[in-house]
């Protein structure tokens, strides 16, 4: 499963003409539900009638539903692209839609980390498989916070059969030795669900049960402020757990 609803301001639409039918590419730009963080743009493509309304699109703030891939071209960062499959005409109110629903297996164990706090983050990879199996999955970083990081913490490793839905978000740094600016795709979860059967718990996967206890409070909470790894990228595009 792969299903995102975004809402933003598209722009720089054009119609392909070397396609065998009608085929549309843009840019759209939205705004983050974090404070503080600039607006972001991703690319859209979209075929048939979806590239038609996506050349004119609907109104100020549009509404788009698709397929949230990472679009590779040759050594160069992938690139999250929507291949759109309805527009909507949307509202400044809805300026702020931004939900992706992923299903998709774990590709490696969380990293968790707590805080003074009593904060809780687990970070890890995604793997989602595109429509042709003879493709390679698209790999997503997931960012949990809460109860939840200490379920994943608990429960999920390489392998485990996950659902989530969250937020999409980039997340922006200065690349130390250039000074560029790098950006990773990043998957905010708002809830995470355990789909790991006992077939996979028994072949390696995380138990799976039908409702997670409640998370412990930390022990030994660390002092370390949350910092992204400046030189990280996307975690194991040719490791696939499955």
């Amino acid at each position: 499963m792969n299903h995102i609803v975004l809402a933003g301001i598209v722009r720089g639409a054009g119609m392909a003409t070397s396609t065998d039918k009608p085929c549309c590419r843009a840019t759209m730009t939205f705004e983050p539900l974090q404070d503080g963080q600039p607006s972001s743009v991703l690319e859209l493509v979209a075929w048939g009638k979806a590239a038609e309304k996506l050349a004119t699109p609907p109104a100020a703030f549009t509404i788009v539903e698709g397929r949230l891939t990472l679009v590779r071209s040759g050594d160069q960062q992938p690139v999250p692209t929507i291949e759109v499959s309805r527009l909507y005409a949307g509202s400044d109110g809805a300026a702020t839609l931004n939900t992706i629903s992923l299903v998709g297996r774990a590709g490696r164990d969380p990293e968790c980390r707590f805080f003074e706090s009593g904060a809780a983050v687990a970070n890890l990879t995604l793997a989602v498989n595109r429509r042709s199996r003879d493709e390679e999955p698209d790999w997503f970083n997931l960012e949990i916070w809460g109860k939840q990081a200490q379920v994943a913490a608990d429960y999920v490793r390489k392998g485990s059969l996950l659902g989530i839905i969250g937020s999409f978000k980039f997340d922006t740094w200065p690349d130390r030795n250039t000074g560029e600016q790098r950006f990773k795709p990043v998957v905010r979860v708002d809830r995470l669900e355990l789909l790991s059967s006992k077939r996979d718990s028994e072949q390696g996967g995380a138990p799976a049960p039908a409702q997670a206890p409640p998370p412990a409070r930390p022990k030994r909470p660390a002092t370390a402020a949350p910092v992204w790894d400046s030189g990280s990228e996307a975690e194991g595009l040719t490791d696939v757990p499955f």
